[in-house]
């Protein structure tokens, strides 16, 4: 099984020593994607909507550069900032993921630079 990085310019860069999506056999690898504008690394807003809106376009991005979709998604950890935000992180979850969704985790954490929320995934990759 051969390991794969996948480069693209509409995905967002990663913030240290890491690669953004990896592809390793049939499954893709996704780092954490946090509301983050890819153009500019700026925080996509101070409020968790903004941020989990803009992380979880930014998850879709790194699919489509990929060859893949949200519909391919078997596995995510939603990091979370502040637990009070599961009921708001379950309704934009269902709106991403309206069928059959993934397999998820959900741990609460202290995330860098303000960020209420990043996503990994790992799902099969197509083509």
């Amino acid at each position: 099984m051969e390991k794969q990085v996948i480069h693209h310019p509409e995905m967002p860069a990663p913030y240290g020593a890491y690669s953004t999506t990896v592809r390793a056999g049939d499954f893709l690898f996704i780092s954490g994607q946090a509301g983050i504008e890819p153009d500019t690394g700026a925080k996509a807003g101070e409020d968790f909507e903004s941020q989990a809106r803009q992380a979880f376009e930014n998850l879709q991005t790194c699919l489509a550069c990929s060859g893949a979709s949200m519909a391919d998604v078997v596995k995510v950890i939603t990091w979370l900032g502040d637990a009070n935000e599961r009921a708001a992180l379950n309704q934009l979850f269902g709106e991403y993921f309206p069928n059959d969704p993934p397999a998820r985790s959900t741990p609460i954490v202290d995330l860098p630079m303000g960020l209420l929320l990043s996503i990994e995934a790992t799902a099969i990759a197509r083509s």
